[in-house]
C-alpha cells in the first residue's frame, strides 16, 4: 500500500489555527485525520520546527484517502 503523506495536500497556513495537536509534512494522512476527528477539528495545522508552516483540511485528506467527507 501506498504511504501517502500529508504533504500531498497541505494548504497555506490560516490564521488562528492551533499549534496543538499538529503534525509534519512527512505524517501519515490518516494520521492527520485521527486526529481532527479525535480533537472535532476541520483543519489541522502543520508544522516544521513548532513552526507552522500549512494545514490541511479534513474534507481534503478523506478525499485523497478515497472517502467521502460527510455532507458533501
Amino acid at each position: 500500500m501506498e504511504r501517502r503523506t500529508v504533504k500531498e495536500i497541505i494548504l497555506p497556513v490560516k490564521e488562528g489555527l492551533p499549534l496543538h495537536p499538529s503534525v509534519t509534512m512527512n505524517h501519515r494522512i490518516i494520521d492527520a485525520v485521527e486526529l481532527m476527528i479525535a480533537h472535532n477539528l476541520k483543519n489541522i495545522t502543520v508544522v516544521l520546527n513548532d513552526r507552522p508552516v500549512g494545514r490541511v483540511s479534513l474534507e481534503d485528506a478523506l478525499k485523497r484517502l478515497g472517502l467521502q467527507f460527510p455532507g458533501s
